[in-house]
């Protein structure tokens, strides 16, 4: 199969036979040889990326022998001092960057791999057409290792949380599986679990190898087994609670529209009557005031709307990718170079925008980004030619806005998307997707 044919009817027999999402099943050999090969490199990407920009969020790292469930944040920041070297592949790495048995989670790969975020998102779009895209999004977790048991111990998903793993092998990986009511049964519902060897006449057991298919609903309780080294790519979809997802829509509220001011409040007179704190508290605000003043319905409304916009300008991906800024130092008042380039967005990523004519405001939703620029009508024009997918010179898709406003204006605002990574110029660099062809190629002659 290639991954062509992760098409709308290979997607929905998946939904029939996992029961709509309610029940465990392993697809075999579906995974063709040059995705698993693409999806490995895409790991190296992604590790090479996160330690260059020294993202540790979401980084997990455990040695068995240094006991259950223990996480080691010492050899973590080795690991960031080596990255992988150039080319190389993500067994050789593995090999050369440690010397026991080791269980590595990686959490939010689609922000640091270009392959990850649109190759592996466009596999799943024709299944998100289906079900439609999760409340929270969709987001990707890596598992690396020879570690045995898993370094979580018997333990249950988070809630709505259902997962889709795409295992690279080269190792092979058992994960046994419990359902709710029996788990409760056996042990009172003990998360976390290694009391392990017990537990296993009890369990449903799924094998799965290089280029299979897992997938497991968020309810069961469950460990995997890998012994020899293997790599899997885990899909999740995030259906949250009504709670999580509230608490999801306030995130946005606090990420995005509070000014980072630390002065200190003094103590104050007839504290109750004393209005001031609440002018100091409004003040950090970033709101207009028609926000403010308005009702409680609309003020949810809004932030509702502003990570809904993000969530689908990012092609339902939880996490933005890291900036150019802060991946390779891009400067984006130095946007000249842009002039004689031919841009283009990548599938399935589309921007958003919105317009407040009134304020001569234009808000532009880049992959999970919000932009905000003064207003001018050819501004959707250029979005929507952007849109189509098609690759553009960047003096024709300037040339009408610059009839009024200077040419400087359009080239930083293609920088700016720039830097959220909305856009690519062409020929700009070999992809993950082409490095992988020509390994193949190499192997073949």
């Amino acid at each position: 199969m290639s991954n062509k044919e992760f098409n709308k009817d290979f997607w929905q027999q998946f939904i029939d036979t996992n029961k709509n999402f309610t029940q465990t099943c392993v697809i075999k050999n579906v995974i063709p040889e040059d995705l698993v090969m693409k999806l490995k490199n895409a790991v190296v990407e992604g590790l090479t990326n996160r330690f260059k920009t020294k993202d540790l969020d979401g980084f997990r790292l455990y040695f068995p022998s240094q006991g259950k469930g223990k996480e080691n944040s010492e050899f973590i920041d080795e690991l960031y001092k080596n990255p992988p070297l150039e080319n190389e592949e993500i067994i050789d790495y593995c090999n050369r960057a440690f010397k026991e048995k080791f269980g590595l989670i990686v959490n939010f790969l689609e922000r640091h791999s270009g392959f990850i975020s649109k190759e592996l998102r466009m596999i799943t779009e024709p299944l998100l057409e289906i079900i439609g895209i999760p409340a929270t999004g969709v987001d990707v977790t890596v598992f690396i290792g020879n570690y045995g048991w898993t370094p979580l111990g018997i333990h249950q998903d988070h809630k709505g949380e259902n997962v889709l793993h795409f295992h690279l092998g080269p190792g092979d990986k058992t994960m046994y599986i419990w359902d709710q009511e029996k788990y409760k049964d056996l042990t009172g519902t003990k998360h976390n679990n290694f009391e392990i060897e017990p537990l296993l006449e009890h369990a449903e057991k799924y094998d799965f190898g290089t280029g299979d298919l897992f997938f497991m609903p968020w309810d069961k309780f469950h460990i995997g087994k890998s012994d020899d080294l293997s790599i899997g790519v885990t899909f999740w979809f995030n259906n949250p609670s009504k709670v999580k997802f509230f608490d999801r829509i306030l995130n946005t509220f606090y990420r995005d529209y509070i000014h980072e001011n630390k002065d200190i409040i003094a103590p104050q007179h007839n504290f109750l009557e004393n209005n001031d704190t609440f002018e100091e508290f409004l003040s950090i605000l970033k709101l207009d005031e028609e926000i403010l003043n308005g009702s409680t319905r609309d003020f949810f409304k809004y932030f509702y709307n502003e990570f809904k916009h993000g969530l689908l300008s990012n092609a339902g991906w939880q996490a933005p990718p890291q900036s150019r800024e802060k991946e390779d130092k891009y400067n984006v008042d130095d946007y000249e170079f842009l002039l004689e380039k031919e841009i283009y967005t990548n599938e399935p990523f589309k921007m958003i925008y919105k317009v407040d004519e009134e304020k001569e405001q234009f808000y532009l939703y880049v992959r999970g980004t919000k932009i905000d620029m003064r207003y001018h009508p050819e501004l959707i024009n250029i979005v929507d030619n952007l849109n189509t997918h098609k690759t553009w010179k960047v003096s024709e898709l300037l040339k009408n806005l610059e009839i009024e406003w200077p040419i400087e204006a359009g080239l930083y605002f293609l920088s700016m998307i720039y830097d959220k990574k909305g856009i690519e110029i062409s020929g700009e660099s070999r992809t993950v997707i082409q490095e992988a062809e020509n390994i193949l190629l190499e192997e073949e002659n």
